[in-house]
């Protein structure tokens, strides 16, 4: 059978033509290595060097062997490359769930430069309402997600990336429209749209929460999972809510956005399953802290 060695010991030969000075390059004598380049001529039946004259050449069967030997070298070492790179996350899947309003903030400028410095690594994502990603990232049907910080981390690593205020989205001819920051006070007699609990329970109860703290209890008229419907539904005249500031990149025209007295601060984070195992995770995660530094300093620049 022909191993990797005899094969390195007739390249070695035909690279120098001399088997002296291979086996000084293999660190082995003379003899042992003619002896082993005798057997894989016999293994292969055919000549690979012809010795009958002054100096060692190469016969036509062995010039070609060597050529075809050079793509099993580089097969083995793109194979070595690509175990080291699979190990270090460069290389691999990585499924990828998001809430939508990540989509405002951190996941485009995440994505942008993980593509980019990880372009072998086939990224998927999804969008998802934060309890459903939670429970799939338990699951293992997702490696990595970028949502609020659960209540609940049994089973869960996470990594808080940042953390942002909730604001005020009124309709835009609303009568606290003018103010520069609202007090809760001034909502006690509003109609709210809010996130239902069983989708996002910590953004829910920082909501209610808040107001409570202030003396009342919001009076929820509407509940929708995604903080854009929201959004749109406060445009549409049909109450108030309390959202991540990072919606106000939504820019509408029939809504306004108000800072609040003190405001209750949501964190965003990168969860994954501690039993998760894939490597790109890692990569994915410093990605996403540098991402966000690079934001920060950006913003602090203007």
């Amino acid at each position: 059978m022909i191993e990797l060695r005899h094969l390195t010991y007739f390249r070695t030969v035909a690279e120098t033509l001399h088997f002296g000075r291979a086996a000084g390059l293999l660190h082995i004598s003379q003899p042992p290595l003619t002896r082993q380049i005798a057997a894989l001529e016999r293994d292969l039946g055919v000549l690979l060097f012809d010795r009958s004259k002054r100096n060692v050449q190469l016969t036509q069967a062995g010039l070609n062997f060597y050529k075809d030997t050079a793509e099993i070298f580089s097969a083995l070492e793109r194979a070595r490359r690509n175990a080291v790179s699979t190990s270090a996350g460069k290389i691999g899947s990585l499924m990828v769930g998001f809430m939508m309003s990540s989509a405002y903030n951190i996941l485009p400028s995440v994505t942008r430069h993980y593509s980019a410095s990880y372009p072998e690594v086939d990224m998927q994502l999804t969008e998802y309402v934060p309890n459903l990603l939670v429970a799939d990232i338990k699951e293992s049907k997702v490696d990595v997600g970028i949502m609020y910080r659960p209540e609940d981390c049994t089973g869960l690593h996470s990594r808080t990336i940042f953390s942002e205020p909730l604001v005020l989205v009124l309709p835009k001819n609303h009568r606290l429209a003018d103010r520069e920051i609202v007090s809760p006070s001034d909502l006690t007699h509003e109609s709210f749209i809010s996130i239902p609990r069983t989708i996002a329970p910590v953004v829910y109860d920082m909501i209610v929460n808040y107001c409570q703290a202030h003396g009342f209890h919001p009076r929820i008229k509407l509940a929708a999972n995604l903080q854009q419907t929201i959004v749109n539904l406060v445009g549409e005249g049909l109450g108030v809510a309390m959202v991540p500031s990072s919606m106000q990149a939504m820019h509408l025209e029939t809504t306004i956005f108000k800072q609040m007295t003190d405001p209750p601060v949501v964190e965003v984070a990168v969860i994954w399953n501690k039993e998760n195992r894939n490597p790109c995770v890692g990569t994915f995660i410093a990605t996403a802290e540098e991402a966000w530094k690079n934001l920060s300093e950006s913003a602090r620049e203007q």
